[in-house]
């Protein structure tokens, strides 16, 4: 009996260990509630459990909790962290809190956009219309439809930081002489009305930022404006930043997954390529899962070089399937 009891007692031990060994090797990727994160995050994926053989479990949480996440270990990696949305991120990296691997994106744009169609072409309304001080010289072009007699610029929604700036913006201009700044209640409301625009070759004129499902279908103009300063910013002077977007992942990250920490330690892409699969979600009304797909088949040639000649093959195998 005491046979028995042993041998049951080390087959309970060796499928404990068992379980928690295909346990670790699963990855949570912390996955924030937009869009662009989500297909970085099927891509990935993908990537991950064909190319190496590891499950991957996706992990919705806003970034104060991927942040948070990592630091303890409980999310392994995140795809698309927006540095500067972080105020302790240099702190966290040099406290060894958490690794950056890669930078996913750093081109990314946002300020005050206006149709192509509108600046460039042979049927171009504005083609002298370049920079945002210009806006002043062309207020008839975008009548305010609640008053014609002054030009009308979209905005984002009160609260957001973008918004606060463009406040500042419309004054430091001496803008707000000539146009409304119409704040609009929601980011799906301040694309319908450059959607509207857009489909009647209409003028518009408003924020935006890259990347997104509108760069992605739409071809848009930033206009030009004074190079970025911290302290001119403040008042409203000056274009936006961009921001530096990573890959990050824990501190045991490549201890425990030492193949895929060096797949995300290359992976690189665009905001360019990035609202493209945005604008192919948006176009077909799909999730990002298939618009990852997309990507694979669509630009092998930037992520062939991310990951191992074997992943590769594994990869492409899957894809044919």
């Amino acid at each position: 009996m005491k046979k028995i009891i042993g041998v049951a007692l080390s087959l309970m031990l060796v499928f404990a260990l068992s379980g928690c060994a295909e346990e670790a090797k699963e990855i949570k990727i912390g996955e924030g509630d937009w869009d662009s994160n989500a297909f970085h995050d099927q891509i990935a994926k993908f990537i991950i459990e064909n190319g190496y053989d590891t499950d991957v479990n996706v992990v919705t949480a806003d970034t104060a909790v991927m942040v948070s996440g990592m630091k303890t270990n409980d999310i392994d990696a995140t795809l698309e962290l927006w540095s500067d949305n972080v105020p302790s991120y240099q702190d966290d990296l040099a406290n060894g809190d958490y690794e950056e691997l890669a930078v996913n994106f750093d081109d990314n744009q946002q300020g005050i956009y206006v149709p192509t169609y509108l600046v460039e072409g042979e049927n171009a309304l504005a083609p002298d219309l370049k920079t945002v001080e210009d806006l002043k010289d062309y207020a008839h072009l975008f009548p305010n439809p609640e008053n014609p007699d002054e030009g009308i610029i979209y905005g984002g929604p009160e609260g957001w930081s973008a918004t606060a700036m463009l406040h500042n913006k419309m004054e430091a201009y001496g803008l707000d002489e000539y146009y409304n700044f119409k704040t609009i209640d929601s980011n799906a409301t301040l694309s319908a009305t450059l959607a509207s625009a857009y489909a009647k070759e209409e003028p518009w004129v408003g924020y935006n930022w890259e990347p997104t499902w509108i760069m992605g279908i739409y071809d848009m103009t930033l206009l030009e404006d004074s190079e970025y300063s911290p302290e001119d910013f403040e008042q409203g002077i000056g274009a936006f930043p961009a921001v530096k977007v990573t890959v990050c992942v824990n501190s045991e990250f490549e201890e425990n997954h030492p193949e895929v920490y060096e797949f995300l330690s290359n992976y690189e892409t665009s905001s360019a390529v990035t609202s493209a699969g945005l604008g192919y979600m948006q176009e077909n009304e799909v999730e990002a899962e298939d618009a990852a797909m997309w990507f694979l088949v669509e630009h092998e040639e930037m992520w062939k070089p991310m990951v191992s000649e074997e992943a590769y093959d594994k990869i492409i195998e899957a894809l044919s399937e």
